[in-house]
């Protein structure tokens, strides 16, 4: 196994049979949202999706950033996983999580699930926070054949490692049968998940 398969399977594991410790509904303070929302309007935001955005692109197009960014491509799901760096302020890396579950929702999506959970491992505590959301279809939608799914059904985590931000994961899973209508494209997704509220595309 290569040193990049490894990293992947770290970042988009298989069921390993880990006993999770606590599995918890999860509620942001009053004071975390408030905090939050100053973090957006404060010009912090548009400095940290850019830094972001920019090292995703790098990526793609295999240039090094000092922000660490994996990218998984699969039959049935796209994503990618972005490294904390101590450059980015630990509040501000986690605000990261719940901007881009807002810019999910504004295309339409619904949020199904939200949990916390933790693990306890040999040598540290993992806590990973989710997200799940879904595209906006009804019973009325269904009818419609093929199904419109629009990107598939988004997984939005951020794993916390004694306490300590460790990465984000994104990752968009979609349907391939004939039920569906073709997922719509992953950089599209990729490029409304980095735009500023002032700015959509």
């Amino acid at each position: 196994m290569s040193f990049f398969d490894k990293i992947v399977d770290k970042l988009f594991p298989a069921k390993n049979g880990l006993t999770t410790q606590i599995r918890e509904v999860m509620h942001r303070s009053e004071k975390d949202q408030k905090a939050y929302e100053q973090w957006k309007n404060n010009g912090e935001q548009p400095k940290l999706l850019q830094k972001v955005a920019q090292a995703y692109y790098y990526k793609k197009t295999n240039i090094r950033s000092e922000i660490d960014v994996h990218i998984l491509n699969m039959p049935t799901a796209n994503g990618f996983a972005i490294t904390y760096h101590p450059e980015i302020k630990e509040k501000h890396f986690q605000y990261l999580l719940e901007y881009l579950k807002d810019r999910v929702m504004l295309l339409g999506y619904r949020l199904v699930n939200k949990d916390r959970r933790i693990v306890e491992k040999p040598n540290y505590v993992e806590t990973t926070e989710h997200y799940y959301l879904k595209p906006p279809i009804t019973a009325e939608s269904m009818e419609k054949m093929p199904i419109d799914q629009q990107f598939g059904n988004v997984s939005l985590s951020q794993v916390f490692i004694d306490n300590r931000p460790s990465f984000l994961k994104v990752l968009v899973s979609f349907y391939s049968d004939r039920l569906y209508q073709e997922a719509l494209h992953f950089d599209d997704f990729v490029s409304h998940l980095f735009a500023t509220e002032d700015h959509d595309t």
